[in-house]
Parts: C-alpha cells; sequence; structure tokens
C-alpha cells in the first residue's frame, strides 16, 4: 500500500486514535483530522512511535469548506483510497423526552454526525471514482435501532439515534451507487466502546452509579464492553483490499448486543 492514503475524520478520540494505528499497521498513511489539536497531534504521535506514516490537519468536520481543504491537502500527500468519517457525538446534556429537544440542538447533532459525513464523501468519491478504487466507511451505532431505558453514556439520545439510522441509509444508496466504479461504502455501528483512560465515553460510563453500570453490561451476551482497538480492527478490514466484495452494508461491532 506504498503511496496509499487514508484519511480519518473525527480523529483525535479513542477509537479515531485506534482505527489510524490500525490503518496505519496496514501500509496506509493516514491523515488525522479533528477539532482539537493537542488531542489529535498526542494521537499522531503514538502512531509514529508505532512506526507509521501519519500527518494531521486541525479543522471542523461540520465546517462546509472543511472536506475541500482536507482533500487538497490529502491529494497533496498522495493517492487517497480510504475515507473514515468518525467525526459524530450526542452532545453532553442527557435528554430522555422529545419536548426537551430544541431545534438547535437537534439541527446540531445531525450535521455533526450526518451532513459532515455526507459533505466528506462528497468530496472525495469523484477522485475515487477516477481511480476505480475507494473504501468509504461511516460510523454509526447499535443506537441507530434505539434503546429503551435510562440516558446513559449518550446525550441528545433521540437526535443522536435519528442522526446514526440516516447514516445507513446514506451508506446503503452511496453503496449501490458507485459499486461499479470499484467504491465500496460501509458503516459500522459499535455499541458500548470504551476506549483508554480519559476518554469522553468512558469517563460517563465511569460517572454512572454501579448498579446502572452493572444494568447495562447485562444487555451484552459477551458480558462485558468493547474496546476501542476491536472496532478498528473491523475498519481495518473494509478499508482493505480483501473486502472487495462487502458493500452497502451495516455491520454490528456490539457483542452481540442487536
Amino acid at each position: 500500500m506504498a503511496g496509499r492514503w487514508a484519511v480519518v475524520t473525527g480523529a483525535a478520540g479513542g477509537i479515531g486514535v485506534a482505527v489510524s494505528l490500525q490503518l496505519a499497521a496496514q501500509g496506509f498513511g493516514v491523515l488525522m483530522l479533528d477539532l482539537q489539536d493537542g488531542a489529535l497531534e498526542a494521537g499522531a504521535e503514538r502512531v509514529r512511535k508505532a512506526g507509521g506514516t501519519v500527518e494531521t490537519m486541525v479543522l471542523d468536520a461540520m465546517s462546509p469548506p472543511a472536506p475541500a481543504a482536507a482533500l487538497a491537502r490529502a491529494e497533496a500527500l498522495g493517492r487517497v483510497d480510504a475515507l473514515v468519517n468518525l467525526a459524530g457525538g450526542s452532545g453532553q446534556r442527557p435528554i430522555r423526552t422529545i419536548e426537551e429537544m430544541e431545534d438547535e440542538l437537534w439541527d446540531h447533532i445531525l450535521a455533526l454526525n450526518v451532513t459532515s459525513a455526507f459533505r466528506f464523501c462528497r468530496a472525495f468519491v469523484p477522485g475515487m471514482r477516477a481511480r476505480r478504487h475507494g473504501r468509504i466507511v461511516n460510523i454509526s451505532s447499535t443506537l441507530a435501532r434505539g434503546r429503551k431505558g435510562p440516558v446513559t453514556t449518550h446525550g441528545a439520545r433521540l437526535a443522536y439515534s435519528t442522526a446514526k439510522a440516516a447514516l445507513l441509509g446514506l451508506t446503503a444508496q452511496l453503496a449501490k451507487d458507485e459499486a461499479a466504479h470499484g467504491i465500496t461504502v460501509n458503516a459500522v455501528m459499535p455499541s458500548l466502546i470504551l476506549a483508554e483512560q480519559g476518554s469522553r465515553i468512558r469517563d460517563r460510563f465511569e460517572a454512572l452509579p454501579a448498579e446502572q453500570k452493572a444494568g447495562m453490561l447485562r444487555d451484552f451476551p459477551t458480558g462485558r464492553a468493547g474496546e476501542a482497538h476491536e472496532v478498528a480492527a473491523v475498519i481495518g478490514f473494509l478499508c482493505s483490499d480483501a473486502a472487495s466484495y462487502v458493500t452497502g452494508t451495516g455491520m454490528p461491532v456490539d457483542g452481540g448486543f442487536l
């Protein structure tokens, strides 16, 4: 894969760093994108120490000019073969009922999770189509199918579930639109994934009462939450040449939860 690059949005988070490490180990150069410059550089340094080739770019994935800027930077580095749309989130405030959901927050969650992925796909697909090769992975969630009970590690759960379900539709249709051009488009659907200490989701999980944490884990046949590297391994496969006949999927990475 010499000279082949992967672009990862939302790369400063726990899963983003794990994905960057995985793709670098597979031989990709990795362009890591995120708004958090300190965390982004710390993650990139981990990739470098592991022997990977990595560059960083600080940008807001929701900004309309961001995808074109990222594409220009990536194409200056080499051939762009993979795009991983990790940027997303559910907000900080737990919201249980629909009447609590303000328009501004709803619009923000959908823009962060869905519109950003759409814009990055729109920017990168033409080049992949011209080369007749590309791998796109969008990050959905098991929450795309909804979840009962109290709001736990997700904030604006209704908006987040809606956004993650919309990503499955984007993935399915774009996969069919671009399959004849050698581009695969897939989504992964993680459940509760605990990255390293200090990560946002782990901190939220650890702050829950012990009974609530135990109740969440009882929902998983494996009896435990997932780890960031386990999601990264699946994304690495979907970005590989071995996954050339896999497209349009929403692949759960959830320990049998769904």
